[in-house]
């Protein structure tokens, strides 16, 4: 199943990279962050979780860019040797990544911590030079049906907000614990290498409701929502597929996680 992920994964990347009407130099940065993590995806032991987060990165061109067009690409990984899944070991993890952050045993809607994965992570400048380095860590939650990870890392001083493509959908927007949060959701439809598009699927593509990828034994469509946040030098990406739950309370996990470091 992982494999199989990955692959599809690394199939979407490499569609993209073809579908995505964007100015030439945005291209080029699409293409570089997409080289490097098909690239990282082969030569490190992945978790299914963190390939998917960099997927999704790579799929919403990224939450964030570089000021001055600094940053032409970014590799992150992680192994899977790495994880922990003892709430107690916490602490463990904090001396791995060098950096303290909030976590919580349960959320107050019931979910649990599930597992910590610690990261690695590099940008480059367009030369493949390193910008910096640095580590983050996964902090994934279950209610027995449903996962929801923190993707938490230092924020790096050249972030600032990028436009959203349109495929991301904001679905909710409001104040938690005193932040102006937006939960938004993003839809994959992954088909076989021979499907052709029906008339639907084009009108579909063509308007930016759901972003096709070619690889995949049958036809899957997966809802992504995220949310993020940034506080106290710590940035907070909340993400989860295939939610019931209602897209406000992923604003509320993020903030009271936020919020769990006061």
């Amino acid at each position: 199943m992982e494999r199989r992920t990955d692959e599809r994964i690394s199939e979407w990347f490499r569609e993209e990279a073809e579908r995505i009407s964007v100015p030439a130099d945005m291209k080029t940065e699409i293409d570089r962050r997409i080289r490097n993590a098909e690239r990282r995806t082969v030569m490190k032991k992945f978790s299914r979780k963190k390939a998917v987060l960099i997927a999704a990165a790579v799929a919403l061109i990224g939450s964030v860019t570089a000021a001055a067009g600094r940053v032409a690409s970014m590799e992150s990984h992680s192994n899977r040797n790495d994880q922990v899944t003892d709430y107690a070991a916490i602490a463990g993890v904090e001396e791995k990544v060098g950096f303290a952050f909030p976590s919580l045993e349960e959320f107050s809607n019931g979910f649990r911590f599930a597992y910590a994965l610690p990261g690695e992570n590099s940008d480059y400048d367009e030369d493949g030079n390193v910008l910096s380095s640095y580590q983050s860590v996964d902090l994934t939650y279950t209610d027995g049906a449903q996962e929801i990870t923190f993707l938490i890392y230092p924020t790096r001083p050249y972030e600032e907000a990028a436009p959203e493509p349109s495929a991301v959908k904001p679905v909710w927007t409001g104040e938690k614990e005193g932040v102006s949060l937006t939960v938004t959701r993003t839809v994959y439809r992954f088909v076989p290498p021979d499907y052709e598009l029906t008339e639907e699927d084009l009108q579909a593509q063509e308007d930016g409701s759901v972003i096709f990828s070619y690889g995949s034994a049958q036809v899957e469509e997966n809802v992504a929502y995220n949310c993020e946040l940034e506080k106290d030098g710590l940035t907070y990406l909340a993400l989860g597929f295939d939610l019931t739950m209602e897209p406000e309370e992923l604003a509320e996990m993020t903030a009271q996680l936020a919020a769990a470091g006061e």
